[in-house]
């Protein structure tokens, strides 16, 4: 089974500290869920375990090897981040092909709203549409790990109640970690949670805690 582990991260951007000794450990079968307010730091996490982002300390560590750029490892890792990815002038049947997903396009298609969408453009696509793709490429792409960036926003609450058991079928296989503002998605689709406060990364083991953190309030 691999392993992917990082600690001792340290990041800092303009003197103000933005990660602090931040830990975190991700094995296939986990749903990593990350909570946190704008600017906390989640989406900086994500490239620095990634590899397209350098903090001023970190150890990233793939199988107990230390690894600077986690993507140049073959089938470690993919980032799905916040902005597009692909080209406009691609469909989903394009990405099938250039992805390697035959093997996956029943359980793929078996959603209408792709398979009515197969053959148009993703340029073409209605943001929600257009991500669910993408979600769903690198879902199913081989890796061992794959990292989510606010994959629920964007999408209908129909899409992501579509999304969430393609989540939990990969994460079998897999392990997966996302960021995302609506915590109680992240909240009940996640086996292990956490929440980036004042730069250190909180586990949480209860949804109470979130007000604790000043994440919610229940009053």
């Amino acid at each position: 089974m691999s392993s992917l582990e990082v600690d001792s991260i340290q990041l800092t951007f303009g003197g103000r500290s933005i990660l602090s000794n931040i830990h975190l450990k991700c094995e296939p079968g986990d749903i990593v869920g990350i909570l946190g307010r704008n600017g906390s730091g989640k989406s900086s996490l994500m490239k620095i375990i990634f590899g397209t982002l350098k903090a001023q300390h970190q150890s990233v560590r793939y199988n107990g090897r230390y690894t600077k750029q986690l993507f140049r490892i073959k089938d470690a890792v993919n980032f799905i981040p916040q902005d597009g990815l692909f080209m406009n002038y691609l469909t989903f049947n394009d990405l099938i092909r250039i992805f390697h997903l035959e093997a996956s396009t029943d359980q793929l298609l078996g959603l209408q709203e792709l398979k009515s969408n197969q053959h148009v453009k993703i340029g073409n696509l209605l943001g929600g549409m257009k991500k669910m793709v993408e979600l769903l490429t690198l879902l199913y792409y081989s890796s061992n790990y794959v990292l989510m960036d606010e994959p629920f926003s964007y999408l209908s609450p129909v899409l992501i109640e579509k999304l969430i058991p393609h989540i939990e079928r990969q994460s079998k296989k897999k392990g997966i970690i996302l960021t995302d503002h609506q915590y109680q998605t992240v909240w009940s689709t996640a086996n292990k949670r956490y929440i980036l406060y004042n730069g250190n990364l909180k586990e949480i083991h209860q949804l109470e805690e979130l007000e604790h953190y000043g994440y919610i309030s229940v009053t």
